[in-house]
């Protein structure tokens, strides 16, 4: 549920700085998120934090960057959020433990908004 709250506080600040913006005026946000960081649950939290607000139907677009993990005996791999138990990886060939800090896998890159038809800009 790390995820979420992270997810949670992002779209807050996102709500908060269009304070006049209609339902519908954001088309999409894009995120970068580590691969660390499930897009699952990222997914699920934009869906469940957004409904009501300006954010609500808005597409999500992620780009994903790898974490890659070196033991210091030598094993190599890309982490996913599945090989972590809580927010620990262990090294599979050592039993050696990192510690993974999901909260920075996870950036807001853009918000786009939907240009405004002929039906809604204000005529003068």
């Amino acid at each position: 549920m790390h995820e979420f709250s992270i997810v949670e506080a992002m779209i807050g600040k996102v709500v908060a700085a269009l304070p006049n913006a209609k339902p519908g005026t954001v088309r999409a946000l894009h995120f970068r998120r580590g691969s660390t960081f499930s897009e699952s649950s990222l997914r699920l939290a934009f869906e469940l934090v957004s409904k009501g607000t300006v954010l609500e139907n808005a597409e999500l677009i992620v780009d994903t960057v790898n974490h890659a993990y070196h033991c210091t005996c030598g094993y190599q791999q890309v982490i996913t959020s599945d090989d972590l138990l809580g927010h620990m990886f262990v090294c599979p060939q050592c039993g050696a433990v990192s510690e993974i800090d999901e909260a920075h896998d996870l950036t807001l890159l853009d918000v786009i908004l939907r240009e405004p038809t002929a039906a809604t800009v204000a005529q003068p």
